[in-house]
């Protein structure tokens, strides 16, 4: 019975050979038959929302922390819309070194809900950090003339906001431009052994 099946499938598939490549690429997909043998690959989800490439580009990163934020409801579903922009935010330590909090980060309003219960788009937003945390990153602020800015925004494994920041060295022209150069030199090379097969 199964070798009948299978041969009748086989003069099928020779038939429609000769007919139409479509008929069947569209048979073979949709009864899984030839399938490819092993997994395919997923990209990984690492839930990132946004991120800050102009601090990659103008800054020198020293030092990366892991903190979390305080958001309104409001600002929480805008996120996951994808309404986040850290292109112009930056962190401060509060005066007393108890906190730290995030400027200038732009979060889009949402659009289901009433403007009663909207938030305001560049508000301040307080980070959640240890104390110790907060008075290590206020010292080397103000006696090494660090900045502090934030890197990317993303969902964490229990689907909880973080906001990646670090302790940045503003870059002068010609860092800026050893990066590029370094950066061309790189993809040169990758090209070339790419393009590069034995055999």
């Amino acid at each position: 019975m199964r070798f009948l099946l299978v041969a009748t499938l086989l003069i099928f598939l020779r038939v429609s050979q000769a007919f139409s490549p479509v008929i069947r690429n569209n048979f073979i997909s949709k009864t899984g038959l030839f399938a490819k043998s092993g997994k395919k690959k997923k990209k990984p989800n690492d839930g990132t929302i946004a991120k800050n490439r102009i601090a990659y580009r103008n800054y020198e990163i020293i030092e990366t922390l892991e903190a979390g934020i305080s958001l309104k409801g409001t600002e929480v579903k805008s996120i996951r819309e994808g309404k986040m922009n850290l292109r112009d935010g930056y962190c401060r330590a509060s005066n007393d070194g108890r906190g730290v909090s995030l400027f200038n980060v732009h979060i889009g309003k949402h659009s289901m809900s009433s403007e009663y219960f909207q938030h305001e788009e560049r508000r301040i937003r307080p980070l959640l950090v240890h104390k110790e945390q907060a008075r290590k990153l206020k010292k080397q602020t103000e006696a090494t003339g660090l900045t502090m800015v934030p890197l990317k925004a993303y969902f964490n494994e229990e689907n909880k906001l973080k906001i990646q920041i670090a302790l940045c060295r503003g870059k002068n022209a010609r860092d800026k431009r050893q990066t590029i150069k370094d950066r061309e030199n790189k993809r040169e090379a990758n090209r070339i052994m790419k393009n590069f097969r034995v055999g």
